[in-house]
């Protein structure tokens, strides 16, 4: 009986946290869309259960999904993610990375202003992608409109649209559609619109 009761008063506590980081969510959503570059109707986003940096390069389109446990990170490149885009749990998006060669320097003391273009490079997530559990997306990358990327992949090249793609680092797996139902389905797409 005492195991019985300790576990629904942690089932109680879990319920109650959930509500309130539900809640703070709900309070600084709307900072946070004002703060990015453009943020389109009917985004879902959960910054306070995410770590997100570097808004004021970061573009989402009209209807798309961020979950809580998302690490976003736009350094001096743009993260722009197209509309109806959805993600599963944990993805991370980084568009850059440290320079590494100056001879004499700690990594973490080489300044923005001593990076490299290619350090920092733009990310675009096209409309209608699909992003699967815990995947990473890395500088540089263009996920083609309509794209399945599979749980635990590592993105670190661009994919063709209506791609399914995945593993470490990620590869083509096949293509979503026929070049007969992809001209179906855009059709159909456009006239529902």
């Amino acid at each position: 009986m005492k195991i019985l009761a300790k576990y629904k008063t942690t089932y109680k506590l879990t319920n109650i946290a959930k509500s309130i980081q539900y809640l703070w969510d709900k309070l600084w959503s709307p900072i946070y869309k004002r703060a990015m570059k453009y943020c389109g109707k009917g985004v879902y986003l959960r910054p306070m259960t995410s770590d997100i940096k570097g808004l004021e390069n970061l573009s989402i389109g009209e209807g798309s999904s961020i979950p809580k446990g998302s690490t976003i990170y736009c350094t001096k490149a743009t993260l722009t993610i197209g509309k109806k885009v959805i993600f599963g749990p944990n993805p991370t998006i980084i568009t850059g990375d440290h320079r590494i060669n100056i001879i004499g320097k700690y990594m973490i003391d080489v300044s923005d202003e001593e990076k490299l273009p290619e350090n920092d490079l733009p990310v675009v997530i096209e409309d209608d992608v699909w992003v699967g559990a815990n995947v990473t997306i890395l500088k540089g990358v263009t996920i083609g409109r309509g794209s399945v990327i599979a749980a635990g992949a590592v993105v670190t090249k661009s994919c063709k649209p209506y791609s399914i793609i995945g593993g470490v680092p990620a590869k083509l797996i096949k293509m979503r559609f026929t070049p007969e139902q992809i001209i179906e389905h855009e059709k159909q797409l456009k006239n529902n619109n």
